[in-house]
């Protein structure tokens, strides 16, 4: 399994979301491709799963990318750190901080663990909006 990181998307910030790249890197000695989606499953400090909800972007195109050895792809999520879905409290933390994350190649059936370089609440019960994988370690500033 390739190596993992949550970072965030320089300057993305706009209508209650930003974004952050979950990128992975080829570790392995050999070419490998790539298409779809992340599966993510988010995690508290203590390992404990949180709400996590995934929805893909449709309107993104999914293409297969062929990943060399030691190269990086990455898939942009969007979601909000501080404005609470229904269901959620008004004031104060919508969720439980997310430090940690499982994350899944598509069509692989081991999970990475990723630690997110900021920890972050993920409000709307824990919903990710994403992008499919692409070439590169991280989306430009401003997602």
């Amino acid at each position: 399994m390739p190596s993992g990181t949550w970072r965030d998307v320089p300057d993305s910030e706009g209508a209650g979301h930003v974004a952050a790249d979950i990128a992975f890197q080829n570790t392995s000695d050999h070419t490998c491709t790539v298409s779809g989606f992340p599966a993510v499953s988010l995690l508290a400090s203590n390992d404990h799963p949180l709400p996590t909800n995934v929805l893909k972007n449709s309107s993104a195109s999914v293409t297969t990318v062929k990943v060399a050895p030691g190269a990086w792809i990455h898939a942009e999520m969007r979601y909000s750190p501080n404005v609470p879905g229904p269901g959620e409290p008004e004031n104060g933390q919508c969720e439980p901080m997310t430090v940690h994350a499982l994350a899944q190649l598509p069509g692989d059936t081991a999970w990475a663990r990723v630690t997110l370089g900021n920890p972050t609440a993920v409000c709307e019960k824990g919903e990710l909006q994403t992008k499919p994988f692409v070439s590169g370690q991280a989306s430009p500033a401003g997602g």
